[in-house]
C-alpha cells in the first residue's frame, strides 16, 4: 500500500510517504511559505522513490484544527491529487493524530489556537481505536473542561505557552507530559488506513475542521486586547 500524507496546519510543512511497511517523511519549518514549497516537495519525495501520484492508493491530510490558511492549503492539494489520480482522500483530525503519535492510551491533546485560546480534546485507546473522553473544542486557558480519572498524558504545542495553566487545572490527573517537537505525519497516515477500501476517488472525513468560527480579530478588537 502506498499513501501520501501531508500536514500544513502549523508553521511546519510535513509530508509522509508510506510504501508498504516503510515510511519516509519530510518536516520543514515553512512559516508562511507552505503554498510555495509543498507541491515541489511532494514531487521531490515521490521522485526519490520512483513514484507518481498515479501509483498511490490514497492521500491523507491533517484537516485541523490549526492554522485556517494552512488547513485550506492541505485540503486543496489533497483534493487535487486525489481527484487527478482517482484515489481516496482521507482527512484526519490533528488532535486525534497527536494522540496517536504519543503511543499512550489516555491522552489529552492540545494545540495553541492563538488569540489566547487552546484547541483541546481527550482520547482513550481501546485496542486499536480511540474514543473521545472530551469532545474537541476551543477553550480559554482558565476555562478548561473537567475530565474523569487519572493517568493522562499531555501532548501538543499548547504546552509551550500554557503548561502551567493546564497542569494547574488537571493537577494529579496528568501522569506524563510529552514535549515537542511534535511529528504527527506518520500518525495521520496510520489513522487513514482503515478508511481505504478501494482505489477510487472518494472523500472521507475530508472537510476541514476549524472549530473556531472567528479566525481573526479586527483592528479595533486587537487594540482593546492590547489595552487589557
Amino acid at each position: 500500500m502506498k499513501i501520501l500524507s501531508l500536514d500544513t496546519s502549523t508553521e511546519y510543512m510535513s509530508l509522509g510517504l508510506k510504501i508498504n511497511e516503510d515510511f519516509y517523511s519530510i518536516n520543514i519549518k515553512a512559516e508562511q511559505t507552505h503554498s510555495e514549497i509543498v507541491l515541489p516537495e511532494i514531487k521531490k519525495l515521490l521522485t526519490e522513490h520512483q513514484l507518481t501520484t498515479k501509483d498511490l492508493d490514497a492521500v491523507s491530510f491533517g484537516r485541523g484544527p490549526g492554522s485556517f490558511t494552512g488547513i485550506r492549503i492541505a485540503c486543496g492539494i489533497a483534493y487535487g491529487i486525489g481527484y487527478g489520480a482517482s484515489i481516496p482522500v482521507i482527512g484526519v483530525n490533528n488532535l486525534l493524530a497527536l494522540a496517536g503519535s504519543s503511543s499512550k492510551n489516555k491522552v489529552i491533546s492540545c494545540i495553541d489556537a492563538r488569540m489566547g485560546e487552546i484547541y483541546l480534546g481527550a482520547y482513550i485507546k481501546n485496542e486499536e481505536a480511540f474514543s473521545e473522553a472530551i469532545v474537541e473544542s476551543i477553550y480559554k486557558p482558565h476555562e478548561l473542561p473537567e475530565i474523569k480519572d487519572s493517568g493522562w498524558t499531555l501532548v501538543g504545542n499548547a504546552i509551550d505557552e500554557y503548561e502551567r495553566e493546564i497542569k494547574n487545572h488537571f493537577g494529579e490527573q496528568i501522569e506524563d507530559v510529552l514535549y515537542g517537537p511534535y511529528t504527527i505525519i506518520e500518525s495521520i497516515s496510520k489513522l487513514s488506513i482503515p478508511f481505504i477500501k478501494n482505489k477510487a476517488f472518494e472523500l472521507i472525513h475530508a472537510e476541514p475542521i476549524y472549530i473556531r468560527n472567528k479566525v481573526a480579530f479586527t483592528t479595533k478588537e486587537r487594540k482593546v486586547l492590547n489595552a487589557i
